[in-house]
């Protein structure tokens, strides 16, 4: 009958041959510990000044990550906001450079740099905004399909992708 009446796929690492295989969305998220925990301590204290009372709190969330989880992560969007970020944080270095460069000068200096930084400035950000915002929609849509067809292999560890092949039954 085939996978969409309920059998079980027959998926084979092209590696080893093994049929024991795994989403890599599973084995990520199963990879990935999350921890929440609330702290509190309370004591008294007695010294030099005579005794006090020591109340507190502490809230701690992290997060715990495999090797394996961390090698079969889902790709990543590039981020407009480090772009923004990494571009201004440039530009102030170019500009402290640039006073300092006039400060040492004691000749008059020309607005020629400028006038060049001015113009080459926003065209660069505007292509890497351009450059970013291709990636995200073209490459990562297609390495994001790609994560979602991947299985790993738990006897060898290979990454392997295979179709779906479950049908719609109409």
């Amino acid at each position: 009958m085939g996978a969409a009446s309920g059998d079980k796929m027959d998926l084979r690492c092209p590696t080893c041959n093994s049929t024991d295989l795994k989403k890599v969305s599973l084995a990520h998220e199963e990879g990935l510990v999350r921890s929440n925990s609330l702290t509190r301590i309370q004591g008294v204290l007695v010294g030099s000044g005579g005794p006090n009372i020591i109340v507190g709190s502490a809230a701690t969330k992290g997060t715990r990550q495999t090797a394996l989880s961390r090698r079969l992560s889902p790709p990543r969007k590039w981020s407009c906001l480090k772009l923004l970020i990494w571009f201004v944080a440039l530009s102030f270095v170019a500009l402290v450079i640039y006073v300092h460069v006039v400060m040492v000068t004691s000749s008059i200096s020309s607005s020629f740099p400028v006038k060049l930084y001015s113009l080459i400035t926003p065209l660069t950000f505007v292509l890497l905004a351009f450059l970013t915002w291709m990636r995200n929609h073209f490459i990562y849509a297609r390495q994001k399909a790609d994560w979602g067809r991947s299985f790993v292999c738990q006897r060898c560890g290979a990454v392997s992708q295979h179709e779906s092949r479950v049908r719609n039954i109409s």
